[in-house]
């Protein structure tokens, strides 16, 4: 298993007192939110491990974590940190298999 960290922005909504829209610098593909700071966390987790589970199984390098060099007023950054245990394993093809395939 193992850690990885990485720096999330909290945008509030405008005209939705609570909700938040999170982002990762380093990880643009990751846009979730949150109708509150606590969920708004918990879903910037989520979709975290998912981005990099995904990653690792497309075998690609993960990038590293971007903070921001300048945050605007009413922003929030934090770190999100996931363990994820990841293993590739390989299995002989079997004769049955080989065949149903073919």
């Amino acid at each position: 298993m193992k850690l990885y960290k990485y720096t999330a922005i909290f945008i509030p909504e405008k005209g939705k007192k609570g909700t938040y829209n999170v982002t990762f610098p380093a990880l643009p593909e990751i846009v979730t939110f949150g109708d509150s700071l606590h969920e708004a966390r918990y879903m910037a987790q989520d979709a975290l491990e998912l981005v990099i589970l995904s990653l690792l199984e497309d075998g690609k390098t993960l990038p590293k974590d971007k903070a921001p060099h300048k945050i605007t007023k009413g922003l929030l950054t934090e770190e999100i940190l996931v363990t994820i245990s990841h293993e590739v394993k390989t299995t002989p093809l079997t004769k049955d298999v080989k065949t149903a395939f073919a």
